[in-house]
């Protein structure tokens, strides 16, 4: 008699096929019902497909998301795992879902968070939208008040000054070289860093005055290509950008790993003494910066002081100390000036880069610019430009016109995390409490064109459009003019609500330095303008690409920066 029947043979087989079908139900994908997703054969759902459009392009928007949301619609569902990710591109259910009642059911999502916790974990970006984040919200409220815009401006407007007179002198030396243009880009991090410090601390870190002073020496063994690109030897940059781009390394790394591994990956990081060495830099020169303040505000013993602060970190202390504003501990308000560093320079940077890039191309543009500038401004080119000179669409329409053009078309936040915090109703479909929702930002300023308006395929009770939309033909072009309606006078004026277009979120988690983030662009902007124009660049030299993680970044940014009187043929 056998030892094992062949019954027995046949259960074992056919109850290890029963554990195997259900250990597969267990863990492979399970999408929503109703909502169309892209295919997937294993149980990584679409993880392959991700990676390798990172792998290929750099970037996950446009390869990825864009691609499938042109193919599926306004609303579909990718698999990360064996988890449902829902995929939001129509810009008029995410303008009612961010501003309205469903506002509030929505968080940035948990996985989101842990991309920046090793670095930041007490700062608004980390932290869910509870007590301490409301407490957070109010404390920096006031750094994005008409009032402190005023009073900060001018340190913005020194910085953007000083950048024109770098650009100038390197124009010099490289024409001395026999060349025509430069990447730009490590300048715009630069100076955009130099003026996030001034703007919280009240001085700059000195990264361009730096970089100008070594020119000469760094000119010498600069190199040009057949196409008058001239490529400098790498400069020595200040301790705190060697620190913050090594940090925005570590969270870029963080956002590739899987959620379940981040805390493993933050823990292994942060204990390394590299990352404890540049955590140093800048954690060292933060708390300095909190004593001198606190040291000021001691000293200067007068209510209301606050309102008369130019520079973050003192309004903060100001309000704190003498105007019985809320108190934050000291690793509160360290995160939280962090913070303000990490995104203020990073996303600027990005945007002015894209600025040269769509400036270059269009002579006209800067041209008329240029116009409006000198025409609305009281002697703009002989003094530091105000707040009062940039924030009056009244004033100088066309520069709000091309700095929300710029924003449009740069879309350097790509997509935004949300995670359901109850169950929801989003475009007719039923989306679960937990659910990872992740809005496609950067698209939604390029598909509310007129025929995807009337084409729109949307539930009777579905939000209606509050905004006009762009013409079919030209969205994807570099059009300043399209902000622009005729005014009571004869000319003309800027509107935002032409179409749609969201480069810095809605509602409760909104970039909360959206306002100062616009400033500064506009200063920017109206300096570089002012003191020359961005002339052709050879196509060879102008790399279309992007670089996408934390945010977007273009590849390159080649410009050739010329005096206005050496301007033919506009």
């Amino acid at each position: 008699m056998p030892i094992f029947p062949y019954e027995n043979v046949a259960v074992i087989f056919a109850s290890l096929g029963a554990l195997l079908l259900l250990v597969r139900y267990l863990v492979y994908p399970k999408p929503l019902p109703g909502i169309p997703h892209p295919p997937f054969t294993t149980i990584w759902g679409n993880i392959p497909e991700l990676g390798e459009a990172i792998k290929t392009h750099q970037a996950l928007s446009g390869p990825f998301f864009e691609r499938y949301a042109r193919e599926l619609g306004p609303i579909y569902q990718t698999m990360i795992g064996p988890n449902p990710m829902v995929i939001l591109s129509d810009p008029v259910e995410i303008e009612d879902m961010l501003l309205r009642a469903r506002s509030k059911s929505l968080d940035t999502s948990a996985t989101a968070m842990g991309v920046f916790n090793g670095v930041l974990p007490k700062s608004q970006i980390a932290l869910p939208m509870h007590d301490l984040w409301k407490k957070h919200r109010r404390l920096s409220g006031p750094s994005m008040s008409a009032t402190f815009l005023k009073q900060t401006s001018p340190r913005i407007a020194v910085n953007a000054l000083a950048l024109v007179s770098y650009w100038k002198d390197k124009m010099l030396a490289i024409k001395a070289k026999g060349g025509k243009s430069f990447d730009c880009f490590d300048d715009l991090e630069i100076s955009t860093l130099d003026t996030m410090a001034e703007t919280i601390f009240g001085e700059t870190v000195g990264g361009i005055q730096s970089y100008h002073a070594a020119l000469n020496q760094v000119a010498s063994a600069a190199v040009v290509d057949d196409f008058g690109g001239t490529t400098f030897p790498e400069h020595e940059r200040t301790r705190l950008y060697q620190a913050v781009h090594h940090h925005f390394k570590k969270m870029e790394g963080a956002a590739k790993v899987p959620p379940m591994l981040l805390k493993a990956y933050w823990f292994f990081v942060t204990r390394t003494s590299v990352f404890r060495k540049h955590d140093a830099v800048i954690k060292n020169l933060i708390r300095s910066k909190i004593n001198e303040a606190r040291a000021r505000s001691t000293n200067v013993e007068v209510t209301g002081r606050s309102e008369m602060a130019d520079c973050i970190i003192d309004m903060i202390i100001e309000r704190a100390q003498h105007e019985g504003g809320e108190q934050q501990s000291d690793s509160e308000l360290l995160d939280e000036l962090m913070g303000f560093v990490f995104a203020g320079h990073d996303t600027t940077a990005s945007v002015l880069g894209f600025s040269t890039r769509f400036l270059a191309k269009h002579p006209q543009v800067q041209k008329k610019l240029h116009t409006e500038l000198l025409t609305q401004l009281n002697e703009p080119e002989n003094r530091i430009l105000t707040y009062e000179d940039v924030s009056s669409p009244q004033k100088t329409p066309y520069l709000e016109a091309v700095a929300h053009e710029i924003l449009r078309l740069a879309g350097v936040v790509g997509t935004i995390p949300r995670e359901a915090q109850e169950d929801m109703i989003i475009s007719g479909k039923h989306i679960p409490k937990g659910t990872q929702i992740l809005i496609l930002l950067g698209m939604c300023g390029r598909v509310a064109t007129r025929s995807w308006i009337e084409a729109r395929d949307a539930p009777p009770n579905a939000s209606k459009p509050t905004k006009g939309a762009w013409n079919d033909d030209d969205v994807n072009d570099f059009i300043p003019e399209r902000w622009l309606v005729p005014d009571s006078d004869g000319g003309v004026a800027f509107s935002a609500s032409q179409g749609y277009s969201m480069p810095f979120g809605l509602g409760y988690r909104s970039c909360f330095g959206q306002k100062l983030a616009i400033v500064k662009l506009k200063l920017y902007l109206a300096n570089i303008n002012l003191g020359g124009f961005l002339d052709h660049v050879p196509e060879q030299l102008l790399d279309s690409g992007i670089h996408e993680m934390l945010s977007i970044k273009p590849r390159t940014s080649h410009v050739s920066y010329i005096d206005w009187s050496d301007v033919k043929d506009l």
